[in-house]
């Protein structure tokens, strides 16, 4: 790589900024008038991006990227090296930057997924189309591991054990036409959408002339001046003051515009004092409301949502189970790479979480989509959103299955079950 000039990434990321960019080069493009240059992406092959490049009245010369771990390296056919960058590097890497002063080269970084001696590569589809490069990896090897991606961390600190509180048994109300009841309000996080963590929220629902069933509802209870039901007992006062503590602390941090809407969980706000103070009132919560009569599912699609009256159609029976599922792994090993897949188990029963939605606190099967339960600990929460992304799985080139993706696993098998395949 001598003849490569090195452009620092924002740290952790593959993202290049204009401002970086320009602390290494004297060139600008000109203030006033119009600069008459193109920039096409030509091909990608043995980890380098070809681009071509036309500067007014000169002759058309090609630059060369290498999207490293930590930096980006630039190569041109004409002057570039080490210690310096050429005009036609560096208009051509301005282009990229240009429509938002930065640009991300993730979809560029592919660190030994390509044969050195022919350029192809089994993982990964290669296709040009115009000006564009386009990378990705073939459906079954969708998950990989690359180097320098965020990995979670394994601690030691589990938090306070679920106390082993006997669960509070709702009985039949006796000559009420309106009940109080509670709801879970989930939703999967979107990138406009005014996100939120799975909470509880009190509603008062009618019963039937039978008083057997739920005829309808009339409101979300979003305070207790809202409340005009008498006589609520301790147990249903505490769950309460759950609900409406649950409610303040439930929005979610706004989602950056560069971040995958609907896989989004950022490990910041995963390991933040909010999210662990939600998770203990999940567990407070747990015994107080799995007993109860009425009890529903909603859909939120952002916390705007979540006021007056809710439709009946919305409001999904469901069951909180108290039975906690146990975190395992699958563990595979082929040729060239390792594939690690999370599971469940309930009993001596494995089940693939559910894909299509966020877990957050909870563990969902396809089987039972409104059986809900609650995970056992912090750590297990941040296993299941980080693994949530890639679909349960992660595979890693056995080229790479060192450092800080190696202790991982072996963090992994020391605290859960690994069952060979």
């Amino acid at each position: 790589m001598d003849s490569f000039f090195s452009l620092p990434f924002k740290p952790g990321t593959r993202v290049l900024t204009l401002d970086t960019l320009n602390k290494h080069s004297d060139f600008r493009k000109p203030r006033m008038g119009f600069w008459d240059s193109s920039c096409k992406r030509v091909k990608f092959e043995n980890e380098i991006l070809t681009l071509q490049v036309k500067l007014k009245n000169e002759p058309v010369e090609y630059v060369y990227l290498k999207v490293t771990e930590s930096a980006l390296l630039v190569s041109c056919s004409v002057d570039t090296d080490q210690t310096y960058l050429s005009r036609h590097a560096y208009f051509a890497v301005y282009q990229l930057l240009s429509t938002w002063d930065e640009f991300d080269f993730e979809q560029y970084y592919w660190p030994g997924f390509f044969d050195a001696a022919t350029g192809l590569s089994k993982f990964v589809v290669n296709s040009n189309l115009y000006d564009t490069v386009s990378l990705h990896f073939r459906v079954r090897y969708h998950g990989f591991y690359k180097p320098g991606h965020v990995l979670p961390a394994i601690t030691d600190d589990e938090g306070k054990p679920t106390a082993a509180v006997p669960t509070v048994i709702e009985s039949d109300p006796e000559n009420a036409e309106a009940v109080l009841g509670f709801c879970l309000v989930d939703m999967r996080p979107r990138r406009w959408a005014t996100n939120h963590w799975p909470f509880l929220i009190p509603y008062v629902g009618y019963l039937d002339k039978n008083k057997s069933a739920l005829k309808g509802f009339k409101s979300f209870v979003m305070n207790r001046d809202n409340l005009f039901l008498p006589d609520l007992d301790d147990e249903q006062q505490q769950l309460l003051d759950i609900c409406f503590e649950m409610k303040q602390i439930a929005v979610m941090d706004h989602i950056p515009k560069d971040s995958e809407p609907h896989l989004w969980i950022l490990q910041d706000q995963i390991t933040s004092d909010r999210f662990t103070r939600m998770f203990e009132l999940w567990r407070e919560a747990m015994p107080l409301f799995v007993g109860r009569m009425y009890k529903n599912h909603f859909y939120s699609h952002g916390m705007k949502n979540v006021k007056g009256r809710p439709r009946k159609k919305d409001m999904k029976p469901c069951i909180l189970s108290r039975e906690v599922p146990q975190l395992c792994f699958i563990w595979k090993a082929y040729d060239d790479y390792y594939k690690l897949e999370l599971r469940f188990k309930l009993g001596n029963q494995v089940y693939v979480p559910s894909e299509w939605r966020s877990p957050i606190f909870f563990a969902y099967t396809e089987e039972i989509p409104h059986t809900f339960y609650l995970l056992g600990s912090l750590l297990d929460c941040q296993l299941m959103n980080f693994f949530q992304k890639s679909d349960y799985r992660m595979l890693i080139l056995k080229t790479q299955f060192e450092g800080r993706i190696k202790d991982l696993v072996n963090q992994l098998r020391g605290r859960y079950q690994f069952i060979p395949r």
